[in-house]
């Protein structure tokens, strides 16, 4: 059962209440960026829902919505990691579960970098057991790295985000005192990750491009810039 199908039902799981109220907060209040509005017309089509009979049901629902918003980062962040936890339950993120998981994420104040980041931490072994995150995390890549659907130039910026993403998060660790080695591991596992996906790779390779050569270039391009 899809994020979105229970975003149509009576909900009571606290998960899944807090991330509807979000989406029909924003609704309700006229909130919503284009970006967003875009991801909500995206999930229509895909759930095969019509896009004004969502919005008055999030808006409806939303009359009755008792919004507890997590108040720190890591409150927010052991939040959404619950919420990849329910995403990634059937071992596949779904485009319009990212994309809500997107809307959620910009509506507690995070930005594109602070979502690839909590994904990447989301779906590691010690929440998904053996390939499990990886295939989760895989799905999750397709939206920012595609060889077919975007062009090179696309997809080598949505690398360098990626792993900035992985340097920024190391230093906000280290109170802005990024130890080298540290950055490096964190970096090289980013990349294991990356290397992970055999379908990317091959989808580069038919494409006539080396994926393996272009993320350990980006990932040698970011720890010269960090460390």
């Amino acid at each position: 059962m899809s994020l979105v199908t229970k975003f149509l039902e009576t909900i009571t799981e606290p998960q899944f209440k807090l991330a509807r109220d979000l989406v029909a907060m924003a609704i309700a209040d006229g909130e919503v960026t284009p970006e967003e509005k875009k991801a909500l017309s995206a999930i229509c089509r895909l759930e095969g829902v019509d896009e004004a009979k969502l919005m008055e049901e999030l808006r409806s629902g939303y009359n009755s919505a008792d919004v507890k918003m997590p108040s720190t980062q890591e409150e927010k962040e052991l939040y959404l990691k619950d919420i990849i936890r329910l995403i990634g339950a059937d071992g596949y993120a779904a485009p319009q579960e990212i994309y809500l998981f997107q809307i959620i994420a910009s509506k507690m104040g995070l930005n594109q970098m602070d979502v690839i980041g909590i994904f990447m931490l989301g779906t590691s072994r010690r929440i998904f057991q053996g390939d499990a995150g990886s295939k989760i995390f895989a799905s999750f890549l397709r939206n920012y790295i595609d060889p077919k659907a975007k062009s090179d130039k696309a997809n080598r910026e949505n690398l360098r985000i990626i792993y900035e993403t992985v340097a920024s998060h190391t230093e906000v660790d280290q109170d802005k005192n990024v130890d080298p080695e540290t950055l490096r591991q964190n970096l090289a596992r980013a990349t294991e990750i990356f290397l992970e996906n055999k379908i990317l790779i091959k989808e580069f390779a038919h494409m006539g491009m080396d994926f393996s050569a272009i993320v350990k270039q980006e990932e040698m391009n970011v720890f010269k810039r960090y460390a």
